[in-house]
């Protein structure tokens, strides 16, 4: 599995800039189950540019089209609860049950932060002209995010989308 993932960056998955990998290892067995890529400065300097980037397109997104996005994620994230959760307990050592139930509260996270984004407030300036006004929304911003391993898929989702994020780095 790992073979094919590295850092998502420009839309692609791609092993570091230095090729270097680090184990897996399956803390309950302590086996090795694979190889994966370890992120470089540079990787992560090349990440934040190409979020940035990306926070382009996503601010000119409507409201509405992010929510529409945003649920199909929730939905995805269901469907795949059952893999999602068994690589979990493989790489993190909780047991099955406590990451299905992790898993389905990072969809829950999304799915409800879905619906917020059809409500991003802003902020209305008054103008010196009597029927003039300006009102600015601050939708997004790019974050980086690095978590422990207790509960990650979570807080992952929580930082990203309680802020109406809108791409995060992260790193366990």
């Amino acid at each position: 599995m790992y073979e094919k993932l590295g850092q998502f960056i420009d839309g692609k998955w791609q092993q570091s800039s230095d090729k270097g990998t680090y184990d897996v290892i399956n803390p309950a067995t302590e086996e090795i189950i694979g190889q994966a890529s370890k992120a470089t400065s540079q990787d992560v300097d090349r990440a934040l540019k190409s979020a940035e980037k990306g926070l382009q397109v996503w601010k000119k997104t409507a409201p509405w089209q992010r929510s529409y996005i945003i649920r199909k994620i929730a939905d995805k994230i269901r469907e795949k609860q059952d893999v999602l959760a068994k690589w979990m307990t493989l790489e993190v050592g909780k047991p099955l049950s406590e990451a299905k139930g992790e898993i389905a509260g990072a969809a829950d996270i999304f799915e409800w932060n879905a619906e917020e984004t059809k409500r991003i407030y802003g902020q209305t300036i008054e103008s010196r002209f009597e029927d003039k006004s300006a009102c600015l929304l601050s939708a997004s911003w790019c974050c980086s995010c690095f978590v422990t391993m207790e509960f990650s898929s979570c807080i992952i989702c929580k930082k990203n989308f309680n802020s109406f994020s809108c791409w995060m780095l992260c790193n366990n």
